[in-house]
């Protein structure tokens, strides 16, 4: 029996070193110890699955934080995002109200370890829309091809994960300029359809120095049939990480798209222009984030920009924020800028289950309107 116990302590000392090398390196080892006689074939094969056990655990408790469901060898994975939100308005003229913000399935999986598509849904409001749809295909990192309906890109605020926003609420100026809910062109949830190559390169300190994309689209926006003139559109962004944590971008998007100018009565076909420069950094449980955006829509210049900050106060569970939040919707005007002034707390019951207050105070550049906002959220991914 002592015999046995020091064979097994032998084998365990040969191994040890091996444990966190790959798989093939470790079965190449436990033939080397059967070759010479000092374990069995039947101790090889336990040890074998002894290992095999564990990695698979590992695996699943991988997958479990996750928080999805996978199903299949080539990960068909399910998860889902559901907020729920109460709007308070000073302006007597508008109706306090809970609402369902957002209520999205998400779809997506693994064709080959090179090969990945997504779907996303939205089934919040009157009728369930199409958000993603694409298909990529890498290549190298520093070349993946994309191409379906996917985030124009455009504005860091606007390519952030709807469930990561540290506000209820995106900017104005991101609402405005990136294809979401008062741009000329529509609310079309910053997306549209084309394709688009991507990558990263530069590899520094164990993460890469520059990111960048360029994209050509139909302009038409998403969840449509068809493209609404013959014009293509492209939209292009260049982003830097001097540091880790560290990130700065720059973008542009250039369009002849179709929307109604001033009194006209009809869409017509108009150069619609964007630039923008944003940048984020996040040291510890402060985060700070800035961005400038300006487009020019037929013959208006517009711009805005923002700055924010968000610090956990208590662990990984409250985080407080601050933001400010401006925008010139005509330059030729120059009475009619809007800065809102916004205070949040942000409170996480879990990795999957997030609860938000907003307050926004807003200030119009003359006559002031008492339109400030009050907003509370309950967020559920799974």
């Amino acid at each position: 029996m002592k015999h046995n116990y020091f064979k097994y302590l032998l084998v365990f000392a040969l191994l040890f070193p091996a444990l966190i090398s790959k798989a093939q390196q470790n079965d190449d080892l436990l033939n080397v110890l059967v070759k010479k006689n000092v374990i069995t074939e039947q101790e090889a094969d336990s040890l074998r699955s002894d290992e095999a056990v564990k990695a698979q655990k590992k695996k699943d408790a991988e997958t479990a934080n996750q928080h999805s469901i996978t199903i299949g060898t080539r990960a068909l994975q399910l998860s889902g995002l559901v907020q729920t939100e109460y709007e308070g308005f000073q302006q007597s003229t508008k109706t306090n109200t809970f609402l369902l913000h957002r209520a999205r399935l998400d779809v997506k999986g693994n064709i080959s370890d090179d090969w990945n598509y997504e779907v996303y849904t939205e089934f919040a409001g009157v009728n369930p829309k199409l958000l993603d749809a694409y298909t990529t295909y890498k290549i190298f990192d520093f070349l993946k091809i994309t191409a379906g309906q996917f985030k124009v890109p455009f504005s860091y605020e606007s390519l952030v994960n709807d469930s990561e926003l540290e506000f209820i609420d995106r900017s104005q100026v991101v609402n405005a300029l990136a294809g979401r809910s008062t741009d000329v062109i529509g609310n079309q949830n910053g997306r549209d359809i084309g394709a688009q190559l991507t990558g990263s390169f530069a590899k520094l300190d164990n993460h890469y120095l520059f990111d960048y994309y360029f994209g050509v689209f139909n302009g038409a926006g998403y969840d449509v049939t068809t493209d609404n003139n013959n014009h293509k559109d492209i939209a292009g962004r260049l982003v830097i990480h001097p540091i880790a944590n560290l990130s700065i971008g720059a973008d542009f998007y250039h369009g002849i798209d179709q929307f109604i100018v001033g009194t006209a009565k009809t869409a017509t076909n108009n150069l619609r222009n964007r630039q923008g420069i944003d940048g984020r950094y996040v040291w510890n449980k402060l985060s700070l984030t800035a961005e400038f955006d300006k487009g020019t829509d037929a013959h208006l210049n517009r711009n805005g920009w923002f700055g924010q900050a968000a610090y956990f106060v208590w662990s990984n569970k409250l985080q407080l924020a601050a933001k400010y939040d401006t925008y010139d919707p005509t330059q030729t005007i120059t009475t009619d800028r809007t800065t809102d002034y916004t205070g949040g707390i942000n409170y996480f019951f879990n990795k999957w289950a997030k609860f938000t207050v907003d307050y926004v105070d807003v200030r119009e550049q003359t006559t002031q309107i008492k339109n400030n906002l009050f907003e509370a959220q309950l967020q559920l991914t799974f």
